[in-house]
């Protein structure tokens, strides 16, 4: 795979390997969600990136960049800068998932690192009624090149 995170094709990519691991996630349950992931550049300078995704079902069905989050209508977006992304992408290529106190969850519930928002409390909700599925389709990146 040549896409890097958070390109869109990088999603793409493991939007295919969620397919090819439908059982895996039909276990988790369906997930019928849009959000976004806004990676921060670290001292503050450049861009930020972002990135819309559409899970319908026990699939990606939308991976595409967003030049204006709120357009998009997430339900929520994640928010972190590109140095604690990475650290968890690099456990997840080692070790075939993060460490404990790495995962989205357990990130997003201490707040410093990765944090969540949204403009509805409800859709925010579907963040925690659906990180197990979140946190298994960011693990597929053990499968895919750097």
């Amino acid at each position: 795979m040549s896409a890097v995170f958070p390109q869109p094709q990088w999603f793409a990519a493991l939007g295919e390997l969620m397919e090819s691991e439908g059982e895996s996630f039909r276990r988790l349950g369906y997930a019928e969600t849009r959000f976004a992931i806004k990676v921060l550049p670290e001292n503050g300078t450049g861009n930020e990136q972002v990135v819309g995704l559409e899970f319908d079902g026990y699939r990606l069905k939308e991976a595409r960049a967003l030049s204006d989050v709120w357009a998009f209508q997430p339900d929520f977006v994640i928010c972190g800068k590109q140095s604690i992304w990475q650290r968890m992408l690099d456990e997840i290529r080692s070790d075939g998932r993060p460490h404990l106190r790495h995962t989205l969850n357990s990130l997003v519930l201490v707040g410093e690192e990765l944090w969540l928002e949204s403009k509805d409390q409800l859709q925010e909700d579907k963040f925690y009624r659906y990180n197990q599925t979140l946190q298994e389709f960011f693990n597929l990146a053990s499968r895919t090149q750097r």
